[in-house]
């Protein structure tokens, strides 16, 4: 890479920190918003987490497109079209008049997310001395994000009470972002795009297994940080600023246990045993979260720790994935354990509002029981096969 080169990709870098910012941002804003967006727009607060499964619907299209069709085009051009995309639905989030209208603008949110998610993974490994390093920062630009979400949304909502400005300052944010990656474009003076090859499903098993464990946990993941907010208003009666600080600090653990992860990979840890571990501190956390109804230390303390816990499980579960299967595998992968978003999330906020706060937190250590019970058996079957002649 040449110094001028260099330097171009310095600020085409720079452009796609930001543009996972934003979508840390605006995905971790919905966790303290959602009871509002629900008040305004005459929805059960059942109801309205349906916004999650339309943002996933637009995510995982805008991404199976760019696989399946658009793969060989200039990520560039990819990214600016997100964010497009995520600046329109941001808008139409909040100036919504109705619940249509605020469904289909998560819809449009989601396809710029599937396309900025997918075009700056795609551009850093190709413009990166270090592809890992590439993809672990711009990882770390959506994890600060994902803490800024909820404390800009708190503050605002706790104050003014008002979603329009919420998502009306987002979208100023990722119109920023957007400018930044139009301009980066024009000081790159060639195409960034992935190798031109057809999309294929994995045919090795690991692929698959690793796809489910991963579907669970995109569910756990998101679920969570999406409804912590609320169950802590609920059942220790906390403040919608106080509510939102602990979904902000649920994401900046979940940023610390993936720093941990990488330490770890770094000295060439057993990436199975990680995995195995970090859902069981996940599935115990969760479960000690659901029984501290009324006590927010403890509330505060659980939330962290499964956080921490997370963090380690998506680049465990990729890193068990790359070591065994094809490089195509891990795009089905993820594409297997986004599908998680779609359904998951809205399921656990019907039990939580159905059920009880309790019960709605329960989901999360119920699917981390899942995801141990079939990552243990994955590793005894990896032994065995390991153990024969």
């Amino acid at each position: 890479m040449t110094d001028s080169a260099a330097e171009d990709y310095r600020l085409l870098h720079a452009a796609a920190y930001m543009a996972m910012f934003c979508v840390g941002l605006y995905a971790a804003a919905f966790g303290p918003s959602l009871p509002f967006i629900a008040d305004d727009l005459g929805v059960s607060l059942g109801t309205v987490g349906l916004i999650l499964t339309a943002l996933f619907v637009g995510s995982i299209s805008a991404s199976a497109l760019v696989a399946v069709k658009l793969h060989g085009r200039d990520t560039r051009a990819l990214c600016v079209a997100g964010l497009a995309c995520a600046t329109t639905g941001l808008l139409l989030i909040a100036f919504a008049p109705s619940w249509p209208v605020a469904l289909a603008g998560c819809v449009i949110l989601g396809t710029g997310d599937g396309l900025m998610v997918a075009a700056t993974h795609i551009m850093m490994p190709l413009t990166s001395d270090d592809a890992a390093s590439g993809i672990n920062h711009i990882n770390l630009a959506f994890a600060f994000g994902a803490t800024c979400g909820p404390i800009w949304a708190g503050a605002v909502l706790a104050t003014s009470g008002e979603r329009w400005i919420v998502y009306s300052g987002i979208a100023c944010v990722t119109l920023a972002a957007l400018v930044l990656t139009a301009i980066a474009d024009a000081t790159v003076h060639h195409p960034i795009a992935a190798p031109d090859e057809d999309f294929r499903l994995p045919g090795n098993p690991t692929a698959w297994i690793m796809g489910g464990v991963l579907f669970l946990y995109v569910g756990a993941e998101f679920g969570l940080g999406s409804w912590v907010s609320s169950y802590t208003r609920e059942t220790a009666h906390a403040g919608v600023f106080v509510s939102a600080l602990l979904a902000a600090a649920y994401w900046a653990a979940l940023a610390l246990g993936r720093i941990v992860s990488g330490v770890y990979f770094s000295r060439r840890g057993d990436a199975s045993r990680l995995l195995i571990a970090a859902i069981a501190g996940g599935g115990i956390a969760a479960l000690v979260l659901s029984l501290s109804s009324g006590n927010i230390a403890i509330a505060g303390a659980s939330v962290f720790c499964a956080g921490l816990c997370f963090g380690p499980i998506w680049p465990a579960t990729i890193a068990i994935v790359t070591e065994a299967a094809a490089s195509d595998a891990t795009a089905a992968t993820v594409t297997i354990g986004n599908a998680g978003g779609l359904a998951i999330p809205w399921l656990q906020g019907k039990v939580l509002v159905g059920a009880g706060p309790s019960q709605g937190v329960a989901v999360t250590a119920a699917l981390c029981g899942l995801m141990f019970v079939v990552v243990a058996a994955f590793r005894v079957r990896r032994s065995s096969d390991t153990s024969r002649p």
